[in-house]
């Protein structure tokens, strides 16, 4: 093996290793059949190649862009980062209630950037040593089926017993928008070198959402144009209210029920869908972001024979197309634009590779990585009948007081004694709302969660809360009457 060939505009030094295609004379890698050809790097790809080759076979990731994918160059990974800074410039416009007063404090993009891009790339060059490591051949090009056991990259044919299908999704963008300098989507806003002044995003789900936390607390003004009749409009309505109520406290301006007729250079015109009122608005950056659409390339499906619809490649649970041994994970897939539910996809599939009989399930945790965070597992209370409804308020929570993180709460959803559902708003929720997958996965009595001790003071022992409210045995909650 050989060191892999350097993309465009990057620097040759590179930690994984690649063979040079040694060709036969029909063009084809005279190489051992790999047991699994991954088309795609991202959390989905990776994955399925390490753990085909810890089940003992010899796989391959096909990679037309930066290893890792969407999520870790563009979209998970960066955001995050950046919102950890702007957790910090909020905690520091609240540190005088704790008594630590700072007189003054400056926000420097560039610095903002380089924690970001720093993190990207260790996280990159984490995959890249991963895959090395398991033996794994990382093959930079475009990959396209040419047969059930043949994936042709660039002009180089490689040979497959399986072949997985894994390469994304990409930005919806409206016919009648052209994204341009200041008409972005996520990736490209992402790379801007200044905090715009203004910023109006289109769509109230979860990408615009996290933006608007992100630009909003570093210093823009930000205004949010949704066609629903709330902001996340497939969350529970309680969740939604309370994030509203928390942007307004932000001063983010907010229209719903309104759709976008254009978007030009610095401004876009909006129309109330109720009273017909037409409203230009203005700003230096407008960021589309009104969903994702799975990158399925029609005439690769249809050559090869394999099965899609308008949202991704049609999959059975053990993440086979109508292809014995031809696979799709993750946003390909249609199923969620999640990366952990790529992740999970991407452990069945090689399992199934490698001669395993395992079924995806998708009791799937949702994370929204706004101030205050969401997180929601299953279902809410307006989508199943007969339940008990449980809810504890983050004001009672004695360690989320004394953090003054006292916005949001945590409610559960209870059938039969088991748990169906579980919504969440408040302060790192996202690290909560795992207790809840585990216990409604498992099929966990909820009187069980009650014999279960939780540590006080912590934020965790809020769902417990919420179970007890549901009993009407909660113990910090007022009585509630019968």
């Amino acid at each position: 093996m050989n060191c892999i060939s350097p993309l465009p505009n990057t620097k040759p030094k590179c930690l994984l290793t690649i063979i040079f295609f040694n060709l036969n004379n029909n063009g084809v890698v005279k190489i051992t059949e790999y047991d699994a050809v991954i088309i795609g790097s991202g959390p989905a790809g990776y994955t399925c190649a390490i753990r085909v080759s810890q089940l003992g076979g010899k796989a391959a990731v096909i990679e037309k862009d930066l290893t890792g994918g969407i999520c870790t160059n563009w979209g998970c990974i960066p955001t995050k980062a950046m919102i950890t800074s702007a957790k910090i410039v909020d905690t520091i416009k609240k540190s005088s209630r704790f008594g630590i007063d700072v007189k003054d404090f400056e926000i420097d993009f560039k610095k903002i950037t380089k924690h970001r891009d720093r993190t990207v790339k260790i996280s990159r060059k984490g995959i890249e040593t991963l895959l090395k490591k398991n033996d794994v051949d990382l093959i930079h090009g475009q990959g396209k089926i040419i047969s059930d056991n043949e994936v042709k990259v660039d002009d180089k044919t490689i040979k497959a017993k399986n072949i997985v299908v894994a390469t994304g999704s990409s930005p919806i963008i409206p016919g009648f928008i052209k994204l341009g300098e200041d008409i972005l989507s996520s990736k490209e806003l992402l790379q801007i070198k200044e905090i715009p002044e203004k910023l109006i995003i289109v769509g109230g789900g979860v990408i615009g959402l996290e933006f608007a936390t992100l630009f909003s607390i570093l210093g823009s003004e930000v205004t949010i144009v949704e066609m629903m009749e709330r902001l996340l409009v497939n969350a529970d309505p309680e969740i939604s209210k309370e994030l509203e109520k928390a942007y307004s406290r932000k001063k983010i301006n907010i229209f719903t029920k309104h759709k976008v007729l254009s978007a030009k250079s610095n401004s876009v015109e909006i129309e109330d869908m109720t009273e017909g009122k037409k409203l230009t608005l203005k700003a230096d950056k407008i960021l589309v972001a009104i969903g994702r659409r799975a990158n399925v390339d029609k005439e690769e499906m249809e050559n090869n024979s394999i099965k899609y619809s308008k949202t991704g490649i049609k999959v059975d649970n053990h993440m086979r197309t109508n292809k014995k041994n031809i696979y799709a994970i993750g946003d390909i897939t249609g199923k969620s634009i999640l990366a952990h539910v790529g992740i999970q996809q991407a452990v069945v599939a090689a399992e199934n590779i490698m001669g395993k009989n395992t079924k995806m399930n998708y009791v799937v945790p949702a994370c929204i990585y706004t101030i205050p965070e969401v997180a929601e597992v299953g279902a809410n209370e307006t989508e199943v009948d007969d339940t008990k409804v449980g809810k504890f308020p983050m004001i009672v929570n004695a360690r989320a007081r004394g953090e003054g993180h006292t916005t949001g709460f945590i409610k559960v959803v209870i059938k039969d004694d088991l748990l169906v559902g579980c919504q969440m708003i408040g302060h790192n929720v996202t690290e909560l709302i795992s207790e809840a997958a585990v216990i409604i996965k498992n099929k966990i009595s909820c009187k069980e969660i009650l014999k279960t001790i939780h540590p006080h003071p912590t934020y965790a022992e809020s769902i417990k809360g919420a179970i007890e409210d549901a009993y009407k045995e909660a113990i910090d909650l007022m009585p509630k009457k019968n």
